[in-house]
């Protein structure tokens, strides 16, 4: 279980407590953009490559970044074509981060190089987006929340 409390970096990428106006997380072709308007403070982390980094046989994505203030959090992950891997990585996430996400609104994030419309209407993809309370979104190359 991953503490995100007392999280120690070792990939010297995740930022804590800042309060920078522009977060991303970018994956080979895609990126995804939070524009921190509001100035909060924002919590962003590597999730597979450190925090995550002992759990390394279940499936995780790639980015969390959590507002602290306002109990979001965003769980993002940067994929080509597989949008039902990434819902498999982002529930797997979910699951393990459960605790450390109690009383937060969880928003997930897909962005991919192509989406394919019958990956949007498959059981799993449905189910993480019921979970979530309709808070999983699917673009494709960039997207960009403000805040």
């Amino acid at each position: 279980m991953a503490n995100l409390q007392n999280h120690i970096c070792v990939c010297n990428k995740c930022q804590l407590d800042s309060n920078n106006s522009v977060f991303t997380a970018k994956g080979k072709k895609t990126e995804f953009i939070l524009n921190n308007k509001s100035k909060t403070i924002i919590d962003r982390f590597i999730v597979d490559d450190c925090l995550l980094l002992e759990n390394n046989r279940n499936e995780k994505c790639d980015y969390l970044f959590r507002l602290k203030d306002e109990k979001v959090a965003y769980l993002i992950e940067c994929k080509g074509t597989d949008i039902l891997k990434a819902v498999s990585q982002l529930n797997s996430t979910l699951n393990i981060l459960k605790e450390g996400l109690n009383g937060y609104l969880v928003k997930a994030k897909i962005i991919s190089t192509r989406v394919y419309s019958p990956d949007m209407r498959d059981r799993e993809y449905l189910n993480l987006k019921r979970k979530l309370n309709g808070y999983l979104e699917t673009k494709n190359s960039l997207l960009v929340e403000n805040i």
